[in-house]
């Protein structure tokens, strides 16, 4: 899987949002950056064959180069959605947890600082420029951002978000896909895995760092 990562990381793709317009996603370079990345540790433990760790590091250096030059928009200091644009995307945000990027350093405080000017509102967060009008806020990414803001050291910062984003929880403390940020309602599906392990990742940063 990892050679096979290394081979087709340069094709257009769907992103994590699985959407219709093909394109150089920011965030499925840095995924197959991190499987390349872990096959690399794994071999090294001995814990898989290692006979394509040279294709393996060779494309994880390729697949930086191309993140850092291609998708990163010093106009918006920021990663960006794809390669070629100046939109953002709140999946990026991950890259403060994968190790693609230094959680502290200026690039993720750059990424934290743009999406909170342009898809954040308050604990509500957008999935990518655009969808404002369009659908409800995401409530994997207000974790993610939580999890970014612990990640870089802001600790009062996360604590702040994560209270006014496990507020909007339902009656039983169950999340749901997005939220409507005027009304409150719920909206998808309900409840929703992956915003329950988005909360769960950003606990685990802010509890990581309160023992630091």
């Amino acid at each position: 899987m990892a050679s096979f990562a290394g081979r087709i990381w340069r094709n257009e793709d769907s992103g994590i949002w699985e959407l219709d317009d093909l394109q150089q996603y920011t965030i499925s370079k840095m995924g197959c950056w991190v499987a390349l990345d872990r096959a690399l540790k794994l071999a090294e433990r001995g814990a898989i064959p290692g006979d394509d760790s040279d294709l393996w590091r060779r494309e994880r250096e390729q697949i930086r180069d191309f993140v850092e030059t291609r998708c990163w928009s010093d106009r918006r200091n920021s990663y960006t959605f794809y390669a070629g644009t100046d939109k953002l995307d709140a999946s990026v945000l991950l890259a403060a947890r994968s190790g693609f990027a230094d959680p502290r350093g200026e690039r993720i405080a750059g990424t934290i600082a743009a999406v909170q000017e342009e898809l954040a509102d308050g604990p509500f967060v957008y999935r990518y420029s655009g969808t404002q009008e369009l659908e409800g806020a995401f409530l994997a990414c207000s974790f993610w951002l939580v999890q970014a803001l612990a990640r870089a050291g802001r600790l009062e910062n996360a604590k702040s978000l994560m209270d006014d984003a496990v507020a909007l929880s339902n009656d039983v403390g169950l999340f749901s896909e997005e939220i409507d940020p005027e009304s409150g309602e719920l909206l998808g599906n309900v409840p929703q895995g992956l915003t329950h392990l988005a909360l769960i990742d950003a606990a685990g940063a802010i509890q990581d760092l309160e023992r630091s």
